[in-house]
């Protein structure tokens, strides 16, 4: 039997609240927890395109699919966007609650990479 795909993905970070938000009580996000997946996607920098992408939990109930918002300019001349990814599981937790938190998800979706 093969291990079901997962994603590495910061605790903190969000399409509401922003990339340093946190959405979480304390000792949240638990495993077992149903999460929303987001993807914050770099698609340039100093007007080269490139395929940056870092992955944020946050609560269910804000799970979107599709781009959430447009792509915007940064002052560090980089393109961000946030990208809506769907839902999954944690399965591992590491790290004290905020910043440095981070969780490996198993995606709903198996395409979800």
């Amino acid at each position: 039997m093969t291990e079901p795909h997962r994603i590495a993905a910061a605790a903190v970070g969000n399409p509401g609240g922003g990339l340093f938000d946190n959405p979480w009580p304390p000792d949240f996000p638990a495993v077992g927890q149903r999460v929303a997946i987001f993807a914050y996607e770099v698609t340039e920098v100093d007007g080269a395109a490139e395929d940056l992408r870092s992955y944020h939990v946050a609560p269910v109930e804000t799970a979107a699919w599709g781009p959430i918002g447009t792509s915007r300019d940064e002052p560090q001349g980089i393109t961000v966007a946030w990208r809506g990814c769907g839902t999954g599981t944690v399965v591992e937790v590491s790290g004290a609650p905020g910043p440095e938190r981070t969780c490996d998800v198993t995606p709903d979706d198996a395409e979800l990479r």
